[in-house]
């Protein structure tokens, strides 16, 4: 396979970020998040967190830090939680889908595509995401299918620009382009945003909790929590793939030399050298 999986995980990793629309309690954590400072933006989120329990940004955002900070298992629980708060939140699955695929989950990070793209049939990053997941498990046939429709539907020319250079695809092809509408004119670009605030004059704690689908919100739980050398590693691992979309191959392969030597997991050591392997891989 073409080293162009590991820029398309790239792309899955790169697209988690902090909502635009946050709630005031949040502004302190996003500063710090911005600024590269983690820890002090976990705690700034855990404290809006106890402020406001029932918010899903509150804790959609501290999720988002977790990943940031190598902390798989906390992030998913508190992504499961904000799926409970929002269960029609598109973005909250995309999300995290995107920490299933950090985790290695595949097949669960599919479901969570899945029901985003439920949620909206126009979420083109979604889709694109969905084939990485494919490719990564894989099924390299509805990869290709997943990100040709993606490159079809989707709107931002520099986004766009990014899907073809990391699956080194052409265009859409009318065939497959064809099986999606555009969206309407109105249609937000959400893929970077988490959890939307509440609507005016809502409390937090005035949405009903539904049952989680246990085939998805128990996947995670069964996952053992991560060593410090697993965490560091995971860290490394993340900041390879993003230096690999931004143009700095050189230092994602030294960065993912670094997380296989202190890698102590047999699978994820293994998956770390197929990664390797796909760096080195010519197109």
């Amino acid at each position: 396979m073409k080293r162009t999986v590991v820029s398309t995980v790239a792309v899955v990793l790169a697209s988690l970020s902090l909502g635009a629309c946050m709630t005031p309690p949040g502004v302190q954590g996003r500063g710090f998040y911005n600024a590269g400072n983690y820890l002090f933006a976990s705690d700034a989120f855990t404290e809006d967190i106890r402020e406001h329990p029932r918010s899903a940004i509150a804790w959609n955002n501290r999720a988002v830090t977790r990943v940031r900070l190598g902390d798989l298992n906390g992030a998913i629980r508190d992504y499961n939680r904000a799926i409970e708060l929002s269960p029609d939140d598109p973005e909250i699955y995309f999300n995290r889908a995107n920490a299933l695929v950090s985790a290695g989950l595949y097949d669960e990070a599919i479901v969570d595509y899945d029901r985003a793209i439920q949620l909206n049939p126009f979420y083109a990053r979604a889709i694109f995401n969905r084939g990485s997941a494919y490719a990564l498990a894989g099924k390299p046939d509805p990869a290709r299918h997943d990100w040709q429709a993606a490159i079809g539907l989707e709107a931002d020319p520099y986004a766009k620009s990014a899907m073809r250079r990391s699956t080194g695809l052409e265009a859409a092809t009318a065939s497959v382009a064809s099986t999606f509408t555009s969206p309407p004119a109105a249609q937000p670009t959400t893929a970077y945003t988490i959890a939307p605030p509440p609507p005016p004059g809502t409390a937090p704690g005035a949405v009903p909790l539904p049952t989680m689908p246990s085939a998805v919100a128990q996947a995670p739980s069964s996952q053992p929590a991560a060593s410090p050398q697993a965490v560091d590693s995971r860290a490394l691992t993340t900041r390879a793939i993003s230096r690999e979309l931004d143009g700095d191959h050189a230092g994602a392969v030294q960065d993912l030399n670094a997380a296989l030597a202190i890698e102590p997991d047999t699978a994820r050591r293994e998956a770390i050298a197929r990664m390797l392997r796909l760096l080195d891989t010519p197109r």
